[in-house]
């Protein structure tokens, strides 16, 4: 699928688009000088991935930032910029050479982390699901040989009792001055 953002409608369209699936965004300027010489490019990655029903392309030009959600005002320091989204989400920005190539690289390499991680996560559910259901087998300690007996411990007389100590009287204090002469 590609949207590319021209007007409101298309705004809504994006909106309500982009939090499904796994999407390429190009943000960008048409006053741009970056923009303006990255676009044959962008155009070329964006017809390979028109019919693609994995990978999603759209681009969002800058008048038509506010029409969308905040979070993609957040994604944009400058122009161009390009991110990938899943499920809406923003996952990495594009930091290569701006060529077809290069973006047809990140777009795929993107996607296979997306696809790999979440397998991932249906194998651990899966795992988890395997614990909880299974059933614990009850398993009885393995009899053991009874101990010896042993003779008993020899009595040990009880420690002595220490009388308490006797309480000393507190010193008195003294309320004459030393003098210089007295203290050397």
């Amino acid at each position: 699928m590609f949207i590319k953002v021209t007007d409101p409608q298309s705004a809504e369209q994006f909106k309500k688009q982009t939090n499904n699936g796994y999407w390429i965004v190009l943000y960008y300027a048409d006053w741009c000088p970056h923009c303006q010489i990255m676009k044959p490019e962008w155009q070329k990655f964006a017809d390979k991935y028109r019919d693609n029903s994995k990978i999603n392309v759209a681009e969002l030009e800058s008048k038509f930032l506010d029409m969308v959600d905040s979070k993609h005002r957040q994604n944009v320091q400058g122009y161009p910029t390009v991110i990938s989204l899943t499920e809406g989400q923003k996952q990495a920005d594009f930091m290569g050479a701006r060529t077809s190539q290069d973006l047809d690289k990140f777009a795929n390499s993107q996607y296979d982390t997306i696809k790999s991680s979440s397998n991932l996560n249906k194998l651990l559910r899966n795992e988890i699901k395997q614990i909880v259901h299974k059933k614990r087998k009850y398993t009885p300690r393995k009899k053991t040989t009874p101990r010896k007996k042993t003779t008993p411990r020899k009595k040990t007389t009880p420690r002595k009792k220490t009388t308490p100590r006797k309480k000393t009287t507190p010193r008195k204090k003294t309320t004459q001055r030393r003098t210089t002469k007295q203290r050397k």
